[in-house]
């Protein structure tokens, strides 16, 4: 069994270092907690320079990731960025939370426990201060 993860889709051939395009798969055990939680999930990752989708460019956003259920047969999603550290950040940040955050929160609830609104679990583009381990002190 594989376990939670994303896959990135080939870039356009025009603009590679613009887009972003990914796949999120769960299966096995995962995929039926999915199904049980009674209700959407989604996150919410923070990020920089960002494309929204008419073209409008943003120094600062949030980019929503369907979790379940998500529309078609596949979970697919893409982002757009002009700056190229801000893409990389992006897909460190989907990769971290579709491997440890979703899949933390999601066996920690119980089945039915998510309301028809849905849960939005939110991401930080860059690590909280504090939120790092303090390095060991020397003697």
């Amino acid at each position: 069994m594989i376990p939670a993860h994303a896959r990135r889709s080939p870039p356009h051939p025009r603009r590679p270092h613009l887009l972003r395009a990914w796949e999120i798969f769960y299966e096995g055990k995962e995929r039926e907690l999915l199904a049980a939680l009674g209700g959407p999930l989604s996150i919410e990752i923070e990020t920089s320079c960002w494309i929204d989708p008419p073209g409008n460019r943003h120094e600062t956003g949030k980019v929503k990731v369907a979790i379940w259920p998500h529309p078609g047969p596949h979970n697919l999603g893409q982002a757009r960025f002009y700056d190229v550290d801000s893409r990389r950040r992006f897909w460190v940040n989907l990769l971290g939370a579709v491997g440890t955050t979703v899949v933390d929160w999601l066996w920690a609830c119980r089945p039915g426990s998510v309301g028809k609104d849905g849960v939005t679990l939110t991401v930080p583009e860059r690590p909280r201060s504090g939120a790092a381990p303090s390095p060991a002190s020397t003697p």
